[in-house]
């Protein structure tokens, strides 16, 4: 891994997009008017979380902050700057109960997805797809295979089968070069980066339900074997943006996404559910919620983060029931407050 260089731009572009949607200066409880009128966008010291297949550990990112200064007071929370300890900066494993929370890689891994067998993991690179075996407790980072190597490919997803990775391609031209051909969309190749196919465009963000026979993109339903596709939820409709990521409950009965109304004022990210006929659009939690995955038995560990302040639970993980109940905190933050 160490020829590999790990490259968040595409990361930095998404999230800070967010953050532009979502912070109109209003006026906020916990925010002092007063307060100088730039914002700077801290780095969750938690991130990407991904529940391993068996439902044992959750893989996530993670990047420990050493010290919050509030230079213009504690009230003024979007000034504040943050010192990390960048020596303890890479993919780290904990135990579903909290427990044995330990670094194994020292480095992050951007939009990593594991195997349905547990025995890969998926991620993005200088924007293409990488994966790398895992032995249950240990990666073997000498074993790191590269799967694309054209375009820019970003959102490895994992058919239910483990047979064929889909990505999200986003060569897509410019105004003087036109758009690539079997680019600007989905694709699906082999595990080992053979057999690329060309799904639609201009799809984005694929995800699988337990049928490895479909590919989603949003309220799209791809079908593989004819190649037609069914729009069965419509954001615009629904008064829905919807973010990253997007995925089916283990039982495929549910479709959760992250995402934000875009008729209320207040346009901060929650995780909402719908049917796979797209139906019964609700919020799972009204938290801030920036990104999530599901445990094999139907648990949801999550992002709990709104990009106005980290403390010892915001910018940490946490862990609910299916239906949003249930919430308790999985990390934390330790760190000084200084002025």
């Amino acid at each position: 891994m160490n020829r590999v260089i790990i490259k968040y731009l595409f990361s930095f572009v998404f999230y800070s997009l967010l953050f532009f949607l979502q912070n109109c200066r209003t006026k906020e409880k916990n925010i002092d008017p007063d307060c100088p009128m730039f914002d700077l966008v801290p780095q969750s010291p938690y991130d990407d979380p991904v529940w391993h297949p068996s439902g044992d550990f959750i893989g996530f990112n993670h990047k420990p902050i050493k010290e919050i200064k509030y230079t213009y007071g504690f009230d003024c929370p979007r000034q504040a700057s943050y010192i990390y300890e960048n020596d303890s900066i890479g993919f780290w494993l904990i135990n579903k109960d909290g427990s044995n929370k330990r670094r194994v890689l020292p480095y992050k891994l951007q939009m990593p997805a594991w195997s349905p067998d547990g025995k890969w993991i998926a991620f993005g690179a200088g924007a293409q797809i990488f994966k790398m075996p895992f032995d249950g407790a240990q990666f073997d980072t000498a074993a790191i295979e590269q799967l694309t190597f054209e375009g820019r490919n970003f959102f490895p997803a994992w058919s239910p089968d483990g047979l064929w990775i889909a990505y999200d391609n986003t060569n897509c031209g410019s105004a003087t070069t036109p758009i690539p051909p079997n680019s600007c969309g989905i694709l699906t190749m082999k595990p080992d980066g053979s057999n690329k196919r060309f799904i639609n465009g201009p799809a984005r963000i694929p995800y699988w339900s337990n049928n490895k026979y479909s590919v989603y993109s949003y309220g799209t339903k791809y079908d593989l074997a004819t190649g037609s596709s069914d729009i069965f939820f419509d954001p615009i409709k629904n008064n829905i943006a919807f973010g990253y990521p997007v995925r089916f409950n283990p039982s495929s009965t549910l479709i959760t996404f992250i995402g934000h109304y875009t008729n209320t004022p207040t346009q901060f990210q929650k995780l909402f559910s719908i049917t796979p006929e797209g139906n019964n659009l609700k919020a799972i939690s009204n938290k801030n919620i920036m990104n999530f995955s599901w445990s094999p038995e139907g648990k949801i560990v999550y992002l709990n983060y709104d990009y106005n302040r980290i403390d010892e639970g915001k910018g940490a993980l946490w862990i609910m029931d299916a239906d949003g109940t249930n919430q308790r905190q999985l990390t934390f933050n330790y760190f000084i407050i200084s002025n």
